[in-house]
């Protein structure tokens, strides 16, 4: 030992190395190398207040006390064994669509504003599950066809399928004419006059 006056020994009787370089346990205030300067290495007796564990049991959820230095494997288990009491998981996925037909289940309760049952997110607006309070905005205009004996449902249906078909009809022509073009014709020029 060269230098015996400077740094400082380790605490622990069986390492007492030398360190120029020593670590001062914060809990226990002893002096240690750098090889024990942990709490679990030199086992501090004061780790207790730094590595609280509050152990919760995995069957009932409840927390579990204990007192400093119990293992918390012991009295998770002696828990299970003597008082707990078990209670059943809830599932997940507890909300169920309320359309007929739709066996869908969510995690979230999405509820209707207007007839107020849930629904899953593919029928939650009023139009995909026929919600009993919902009419479409386009029934509650006046129909000046329903003046002349027609109901303003028949109306508007029927208007709505004259629109389809005039749709349909256009496609239809679209599509024709595509089909010609691919097939190297040219589609028929209108002639000015």
């Amino acid at each position: 030992m060269e230098l015996p006056h400077i740094g400082q020994s380790c605490s622990n009787s069986s390492c007492n190395r030398l360190d120029f370089l020593p670590y001062k346990c914060d809990l226990c205030s002893k002096i240690f190398c750098e090889d024990l300067r942990q709490y679990q290495h030199h086992d501090c007796p004061e780790r207790y207040r730094v590595d609280a564990q509050v152990p919760v049991c995995p069957k009932c959820g409840d927390i579990i006390p204990m007192k400093p230095g119990e293992d918390p494997n012991y009295k998770v288990n002696s828990h299970i064994e003597n008082n707990c009491r078990k209670t059943p998981k809830v599932k997940a996925y507890s909300n169920k669509c309320n359309k007929k037909g739709c066996k869908k289940k969510e995690a979230i309760p999405v509820q209707c504003g207007t007839c107020k049952q849930n629904f899953c997110l593919s029928h939650r607006f009023e139009q995909d599950h026929d919600c009993q309070g919902f009419q479409h905005p386009l029934a509650r205009r006046p129909n000046p066809s329903s003046s002349r004996g027609q109901s303003s449902d028949e109306a508007m249906a029927r208007r709505l399928a004259e629109e389809e078909d005039a749709a349909l009809a256009r496609a239809l022509q679209a599509s024709l004419v595509e089909e010609r073009y691919a097939a190297g014709r040219r589609p028929p020029q209108r002639q000015v006059r």
